[in-house]
C-alpha cells in the first residue's frame, strides 16, 4: 500500500488504538482543517493552540459528541501543515461517527505513519527522527524507550552533520590540488590528509558498531532455560514470571515445546524461554523434536541458564551439548537446594558463574534475576547506557561510507586529487541517506508502512 498519496489532501485518523477508552483523539492535517473547524464548532474566529470546548454537529444536522479541540497552524505544529485535533468521548461508535462526517467534509483516511511522514516530508524533523517515533511507540523496556528518545532528540542527526563537515574540510584541502595545482599555494599534506580520514572512519565505524545492540534493545535478550528433564526449569520459569505459566510435574518431559514470556529486569527487556528437557534418548517422537528446538534456542540464546537438579548424581554431559555450549554464556542454576545436597559437578560447568536456590522458595524469582542481570552487564551483551543505538539502516550506510573512506585513503596521493575528491563526495551522499536527504518515494514507503495508523 502506498503510504503518502496527495499532499494537498488533509488526512484523518484516530490517534489512539481501538476499543472503548474515557477519551479518545483524532487528528487531522491539510488545508481543510482550519475550514472544517470552522464549519463543524461554528467558529468564525479561530486562535491557534488554545483548548477549546464545542459541540461537534455533523453535516446532517445529527451531534455527535461535546468536544474539546485544538486548532494548529503549519508550520507550527507536528506535520508542519495545519491541523486539527479532536477529543471526544472513546466510544467507538463516537469515534466513527466524527471520523465518517469529517471523510464527507473531504478529508481522506491517513495510512500508517503518514502524518510523522508528513513532518519528515516538510522538513519538520530528520529521517533518523522520524524513525524514532515508531521505536518510541513499539518500546517494551526503559532501555528501548531511552534509546530511541536519544535519536528523536537528534544526536545521531548531529553526529552525522560534524562528519559531513569533516568530511567537507577535507574535499576543501584536497581540491586546492585541482584548483591550484600549476600556482604557488601551499597544498595539503597528504600524510595529514590521509590521518584525518582514517580518524573520521573510526568514529563511522564505532558508532555504526551500536546497530548489533538494536534487537537485544528493542525485541529482548533471549535467555534460554535448559538442563536435563525434571530439573526444575519450568518451576524457575514461574518464579521469573511471577505466575504459573508453565505445567510443572514430577513426570520427566512435561514440557514438549519451547514457552517463551518477557519480563522487564532493571530496564531490560529479556525473553525468557523455557525449553525442552535434554536427555541421551527419547521414544517419543514429539519429545525428540523439542530437544531439537531447545537446541536450536542454545544457539539463537544470548544466554544459557543451565538447571541442575542438586539432589541428584549428575549425568556426563554429551559431547554435542559441550560443544553448543562452549562459545555461550552460561549461568549454572543448582536446584532444588531445600533437599538434601548430591556434591557432584561436571567439570565443565565449574568454568560458569553459578547460583544454588530452591524455585520453591519465595525469593527465588529475585535471586535468578540479579543473577541474570549481573551476566547480561558482565559479558557487556548490551552496552552502557552512552552507546547510541543505530538501526541496521544506518549501520549499513555507515558502513558504506567507511569503505568510500578507506578508499580515499589509499589512493591519496598516488592517484590525482580528483578521485580522492569523488571517493570523499561519495561518502557524503551516503551519509545524507541516513537522514533522509534524498528522493526515493519506494525507501519511504517501506520505512514508514511500519508505523501505526494516526502517527
Amino acid at each position: 500500500m502506498k503510504v503518502f498519496d496527495d499532499k494537498n489532501s488533509t488526512i484523518v485518523a484516530p490517534a489512539v488504538p481501538a476499543g472503548s477508552s474515557a477519551l479518545s483523539v483524532l487528528r487531522l492535517s491539510g488545508p481543510l482543517s482550519r475550514k472544517i473547524a470552522e464549519n463543524v464548532f461554528s467558529k468564525d474566529v479561530i486562535v491557534a493552540r488554545r483548548a477549546n470546548m464545542g459541540v461537534y454537529r455533523c453535516i446532517s444536522g445529527k451531534v455527535a459528541d461535546t468536544c474539546v479541540w485544538i486548532f494548529y497552524e503549519g508550520p507550527k505544529s507536528y506535520t508542519g501543515e495545519d491541523m486539527l485535533e479532536i477529543s471526544c468521548h472513546g466510544n467507538p461508535f463516537i469515534i466513527q461517527r466524527i471520523r465518517k462526517d469529517l471523510l464527507r467534509r473531504g478529508c481522506v483516511d491517513a495510512g500508517p505513519g503518514e502524518f510523522t511522514k508528513r513532518a519528515f516530508l516538510n522538513g519538520k524533523m530528520n529521517l533518523t527522527q522520524a524513525e524514532a517515533v515508531a521505536n518510541i511507540i513499539s518500546a517494551q523496556s526503559e532501555r528501548a524507550f531511552d534509546a530511541s528518545m536519544r535519536l528523536l532528540s537528534g544526536e545521531l542527526g548531529r553526529k552525522i552533520c560534524d562528519w559531513e563537515n569533516e568530511i567537507l574540510d577535507i574535499i576543501a584541502d584536497v581540491e586546492l590540488h585541482i584548483d591550484f595545482s600549476e600556482e604557488e599555494v601551499p597544498l595539503a599534506d597528504f600524510d595529514s590528509v590521509r590521518a584525518r580520514i582514517v580518524r573520521l572512519k573510526e568514529k563511522l565505524s564505532e558508532c555504526a558498531d551500536g546497530a548489533k545492540y538494536e534487537s537485544k534493545i528493542h525485541d529482548g535478550i533471549n535467555v534460554a532455560v535448559v538442563g536435563a528433564p525434571n530439573a526444575g526449569k519450568s518451576s524457575l520459569l514461574n518464579a521469573l514470571v511471577g505466575s504459573e505459566r508453565a505445567i510443572v510435574s514430577p513426570v520427566a518431559g512435561t514440557t514438549r515445546d519451547f514457552i517463551c514470556e518477557k519480563i522487564s529486569i532493571e530496564g531490560y527487556s529479556i525473553n525468557i524461554i523455557d525449553t525442552a528437557g535434554i536427555r541421551e534418548e527419547s521414544f517419543s517422537e514429539v519429545e525428540n523434536e523439542g530437544i531439537k528446538r531447545t537446541y536450536s534456542w542454545i544457539k539463537k540464546s544470548d544466554l544459557v541458564v543451565w538447571v541442575k537438579d542438586a539432589s541428584i548424581p549428575e549425568k556426563e554431559i554429551p559431547e554435542v551439548l559441550k560443544e553448543a555450549l562452549g562459545s555461550k554464556n552460561v549461568l549454572l542454576v543448582e536446584n532444588k537446594n531445600d533437599l538434601p545436597p548430591c556434591p557432584s559437578m561436571s567439570l565443565f560447568f565449574c568454568r560458569f558463574k553459578s547460583v544454588s536456590l530452591s524455585a520453591l522458595s519465595a525469593d527465588a524469582g529475585n535471586i535468578l534475576r540479579n543473577s541474570i542481570l549481573k551476566i547480561i552487564k558482565s559479558a557487556n551483551i548490551v552496552p552502557e547506557s552512552d552507546v547510541l543505538i543505530v538501526s541496521a539502516r544506518h549501520a549499513e550506510l555507515m558502513e558504506k561510507a567507511c569503505c568510500l573512506l578507506d578508499e580515499a585513503v589509499h589512493i591519496t596521493g598516488t592517484l590525482p586529487a580528483e578521485f580522492v575528491s569523488l571517493k570523499l563526495r561519495e561518502a557524503l551522499v551516503a551519509l545524507a541517506e541516513i537522514l533522509g536527504k534524498f528522493d526515493n518515494e519506494k525507501v519511504l514507503d517501506r520505512i514508514f508502512s511500519k508505523f501505526c495508523i494516526g502517527k
